[in-house]
């Protein structure tokens, strides 16, 4: 054991050695200044986990090895998390992370720091400062690595995540082709929808900060937009990091023309919503080879056309009943589908907005035989326009007149005199249209529901991987803080795909919360002869642990037992 320095005056050195000399021997340390307290548990801390003169690493035949303690005298140290390190570790090597970066030059520390600055995403998500702390004081993922973060710095982290970022064509690239090895994907099917995401502070040096619809409604923030290509198991496949005004339909292009590179000569499938799903693009994708399902912008079926003797009943999740009827056209079909539930749920909503667009005419009319009420026809129009904005959802299916004598407005009047379309619009049904001609009701539906999957990948990266909100006032530092979180995500989706293969279908944050308290524990004892002893093992997993380790093929004992006789000399 070798410490230069005592960080107590020399006055305290024979306090300090009392408080130490009570840890060893198991006893509390009483009346002792706190600074002499601190510096006792450092020293005993270095003195427990120092160099001995005496070492045993116990395997089999441990019943044999007796000892002669104090009872007393034994104490717990320096608990550390280490199951859902264990789990991410393992799967972060499966996937050949540690592999991927040697090749692209990365030496022995740098591995060390990528490893850890992907995994505290998944493990305990926070800024480079709280990972430092975190890899320092509470996890046992050095233990499992084989190395020290005990000196490690808040710049180190921002170093290898700047690295990480360099070279993320070729990550890609690479965790697309490794995953699709494992996990027999076949890439038939891609998924593809944005996100955003808000900037804390000005964000001046984020030229592709923008303000913007904000889907956390932070419209006070500047915002960056995610654009997620996925297969059909959710692993991504391209991600790119847009404006955050960025038009959802002018983003397609680029993304698929990526994939667009190494494409096989399978047919593949492009599921899109309906914000991106514009005359152009769905050309585009002809063109380029792809078929397409995606929601229908406009109804491209006329009323007439809908038979409910031709409605077929297409599986669904929950208690949700869809009927479904497929028209067929020239060069595409078209499945239309209808929701009771969902239509019972829209009118609802749609009455709520009527109701109260109707009440603030109504409000904004008496105001014009009030007493002191502003009358000024330019005024009363600007106050009308706001609320049609504000209420455009059902605004439009209304007709508004104003009366005027010259500059003044003398009578508001209103009716709603497009129902039939109101009715329409939130009657819970639409459309879906795809180049499949061939495919029944039930395959267009079954595909397009997996647009669920991109909705799954965002709510993880939003709520358990720390994506929202960026800090970071610099660009290429946001960008890199968003992919960092993208590469977490890569290993959260294995990890599932392989618990849902025997059926255990928890959430990331459930299975990372329900293995914190499986630990790495030092504990120390007093021997009759005066020597120290120190285990340093992993608590005992508990049921739920093993079912997890077992689903995995993961030992439930990550690291091997290890005591230690010590000796004071």
């Amino acid at each position: 054991m070798v410490m230069k320095e005592i960080h107590v005056p020399r006055s305290q050195w024979q306090d300090l050695a009392n408080a130490i000399e009570a840890m060893i021997q198991g006893q509390d340390v009483l009346f002792t200044d706190k600074a002499v307290q601190r510096e006792a548990r450092r020293w005993f801390a270095a003195y427990l986990t120092g160099r001995t003169k005496e070492s045993v690493t116990i395997r089999e035949k441990a019943d044999t090895d007796f000892e002669n303690i104090s009872i007393s005298s034994v104490s717990n140290h320096q608990p550390k998390t280490i199951g859902a390190e264990h789990i991410a570790l393992s799967m972060y090597n499966e996937l050949d992370f540690p592999g991927m970066f040697s090749e692209l030059g990365f030496n022995p520390k740098q591995l060390n720091d990528a490893a850890l600055s992907i995994l505290d995403r998944m493990l305990e998500p926070g800024s480079e400062n709280a990972t430092a702390l975190w890899s320092r004081s509470h996890t046992a993922l050095d233990v499992l690595l084989g190395t020290s973060f005990s000196k490690l710095s808040h710049n180190a982290l921002y170093r290898i995540t700047d690295k990480i970022y360099q070279h993320k064509e070729h990550i890609e690239q690479r965790l697309r082709k490794t995953e699709g090895s494992i996990f027999n994907l076949k890439e038939t099917i891609f998924l593809y929808d944005l996100t955003n995401t808000y900037l804390e502070g000005m964000a001046a040096g984020i030229e592709k900060g923008r303000f913007g619809h904000s889907k956390e409604k932070r419209y006070d923030c500047r915002l960056l937009t995610l654009g997620l290509v996925i297969d059909e198991l959710g692993f991504p496949k391209r991600s790119k990091v847009m404006e955050g005004s960025v038009s959802e339909v002018s983003t397609l292009k680029e993304m698929i023309a990526y994939l667009n590179e190494d494409k096989d000569a399978q047919p593949v499938t492009v599921v899109l919503d309906a914000g991106i799903s514009s005359r152009e693009n769905l050309r585009f994708l002809r063109e380029s080879g792809y078929h397409y399902i995606c929601v229908a912008r406009n109804h491209p079926i006329s009323p007439e056309m809908i038979d409910e003797t031709q409605f077929r009943q297409v599986p669904n999740q929950g208690n949700t009943v869809i009927q479904t009827q497929l028209i067929k056209q020239d060069d595409e079909s078209i499945l239309y589908c209808q929701s009771a539930k969902m239509g019972q749920k829209e009118r609802a909503i749609q009455e709520k907005f009527c109701q109260r667009f109707e009440a603030e005419l109504a409000k904004l009319g008496n105001s014009l035989n009030a007493k002191g009420g502003r009358k000024k026809y330019t005024y009363v129009q600007e106050r009308m326009i706001r609320l049609k904005e504000r209420y455009k959802a059902v605004s439009s299916f209304y007709r508004i007149e104003i009366d005027r004598e010259q500059d003044k407005a003398t009578k508001l009047s209103y009716v709603c005199d497009q129902q039939d379309k109101l009715s329409e619009k939130y009657s819970g049904s639409y459309c879906l249209r795809t180049s499949h001609t061939e495919f029944s009701n039930e395959k267009i539906w079954s595909i397009y529901m997996l647009l669920n999957s991109v909705e799954s990948a965002f709510k993880t990266l939003k709520s358990e991987l720390n994506f929202r909100p960026v800090y970071h006032q610099k660009e290429s530092r946001a960008e890199a803080h968003l992919f960092i979180a993208i590469l977490a995500y890569h290993i959260v989706n294995a990890i599932r795909q392989r618990l849902l293969e025997n059926e255990i279908t928890l959430s990331w944050d459930s299975l990372r919360k329900m293995m914190r308290n499986h630990q790495l524990i030092l504990t120390s004892m007093q021997t009759k002869e005066g020597k120290t002893i120190t285990i340093l093992d992993t608590s005992i997993s508990e049921e739920c642990h093993r079912k997890i380790y077992e689903a995995l093929n993961l030992s439930a004992n990550p690291v091997k037992r290890k005591i230690t006789k010590h000796q004071l000399v």
